[in-house]
């Protein structure tokens, strides 16, 4: 390590904490989405939807903890994308149970028409 760094009190041990799993988003979904947060928080459950089985039906779980734990956003940046995501019809979500947990779809079929009408307009 460089002995600047190392002077400076900053250990690889502290880098590799400090700088943990990279957060990476779709940047095509950023018009689609409505913005960066939303087509962060897109991005993110169509990588969830991904590994799912195909018996959930696309549906799957994530408390509000979850989403901060994965994207690094604010209970706020959450529920302002959440609600432009289901605005754009490209997120669902349901409340099931008892205490109720909330569940997410992603509605890929509009997803990718957006993504289409997008790149009909010359937007990326």
């Amino acid at each position: 390590m460089n002995a600047r760094i190392e002077s400076l009190g900053i250990t690889t041990d502290l880098l590799l904490e400090v700088f943990d799993i990279p957060v990476s988003f779709h940047r095509c979904l950023v018009p689609v989405a409505g913005g960066v947060t939303s087509a962060l928080m897109l991005s993110q459950a169509i990588w969830t939807t991904q590994g799912l089985e195909p018996s959930s039906g696309g549906w799957f779980i994530r408390s509000q903890e979850q989403w901060t734990q994965e994207t690094g956003l604010s209970r706020w940046e959450q529920e302002t994308a959440r609600r432009a995501l289901r605005r754009a019809g490209l997120l669902e979500e349901r409340r099931v149970g008892m205490p109720a947990r909330l569940w997410f779809r992603v509605c890929a079929d509009v997803v990718w028409r957006a993504l289409q009408a997008g790149a009909g307009k010359g937007g990326r």
